[in-house]
């Protein structure tokens, strides 16, 4: 089973690094007046999405979850590493990813802000961004002081177990995940990626009440940007969810509900999916960073479509009002 899920975690690395770069570039170069303020975040969503997924491509872990104790398994190029940088890795990993589920909620009360307020200054976004992040950088310190000696993490899986053979290979961990530093981090990932997840459901509602206002008298291209943007949300409120099916997991190993291989493996294998399917919703619903991959992938259209971008842009802005116009949403 090892070797399925080190060529699954090695491809989707690589497709996540790749997508995740060209979104980083087009956000921050290629992104038109009308939706700078928002690239902010779509950088910042981009970069760290990069980030988990060369950090993963090094690790490829397999977590054992067994009462008080963590263990990790790697079976990336971090296997030829020492065990101490692997555990490094693994709090930079951990804090990439809460740091996402952070940022994801932000792009949703956003889209929810420009609705009944006016756009946000690039300052006031960057200071929000700067304290979402602080939660995530205390959790990565706070791991780096947990690291457990190997040959201690070796005689607890021996004793809880045994029918697991480790020997040989490089793991890492945390003896006593009740301390407070990796219940911290627990606490963060596991517990509170469910609330965010509520949260993210319940503005995605709010801010398709606000779209469908009868009250509003819409023309035909402001209610298309509308209906687009319903395609956009329903796809984006959906990738948390890959974070609730590697909590769930990890609870069922950790509770001993049931224990096999198949869920360790999947518990950062359900992870990885959210920062490859996010620059997928970025290429898919945002016009500008559209017609620039399909611009790539079509270099004979590229001119044509570029000298439309503008145009179509200014269209936009002056008959959409709200997020519609804020986040360039399919035309």
């Amino acid at each position: 089973m090892s070797w399925i899920f080190v060529t699954f975690h090695s491809i989707l690395s690589v497709v996540g690094c790749v997508l995740n770069a060209m979104l980083c570039h087009v956000a921050a170069w290629k992104s038109p007046t009308v939706i700078k303020t928002y690239s902010i975040i779509t950088v910042n969503v981009a970069i760290t999405n990069l980030s988990i997924c060369v950090v993963n491509f090094v690790l490829q872990m397999r977590m054992i979850p067994m009462q008080k104790t963590m263990i990790f398994v790697s079976y990336g190029p971090c296997q030829w590493l020492n065990n101490k940088i692997c555990f490094d890795l693994y709090s930079i990993l951990v804090h990439v990813y809460t740091h996402t589920i952070w940022l994801l909620l932000l792009s949703f009360c956003y889209r929810y802000y420009v609705m009944v307020k006016a756009e946000p200054t690039k300052f006031k976004v960057k200071l929000t961004l700067f304290i979402i992040y602080l939660p995530s950088f205390l959790q990565m310190v706070l791991l780096f002081f947990d690291f457990t000696d190997p040959s201690i993490l070796l005689k607890i899986q021996q004793s809880l177990v045994p029918q697991y053979d480790l020997r040989g290979q490089m793991i890492f961990g945390i003896a006593d995940s009740t301390s407070f530093n990796a219940m911290f981090s627990i606490i963060h990932v596991a517990v509170m990626s469910t609330p965010i997840v509520l949260c993210i459901v319940v503005l995605r509602k709010k801010i398709l009440k606000k779209m469908e206002f009868k009250g509003v008298d819409l023309n035909s291209n402001t209610r298309n940007l509308q209906l687009q943007l319903l395609r956009a949300l329903t796809f984006q409120a959906i990738i948390p969810c890959f974070y609730l099916i590697g909590v769930i997991n990890y609870f069922v190993c950790r509770l001993e509900i049931y224990r096999d291989p198949f869920f360790e493996y999947l518990i950062f294998s359900a992870f990885l999916f959210v920062p490859v399917l996010s620059p997928i919703s970025a290429f898919i619903f945002v016009t500008p960073y559209r017609k620039w991959i399909l611009g790539i992938c079509h270099l004979r259209s590229y001119k044509v479509e570029s000298e439309k971008l503008e145009t179509t842009t200014r269209e936009e802005t002056r008959d959409a009002r709200g997020p519609s116009a804020s986040i360039g949403v399919q035309k």
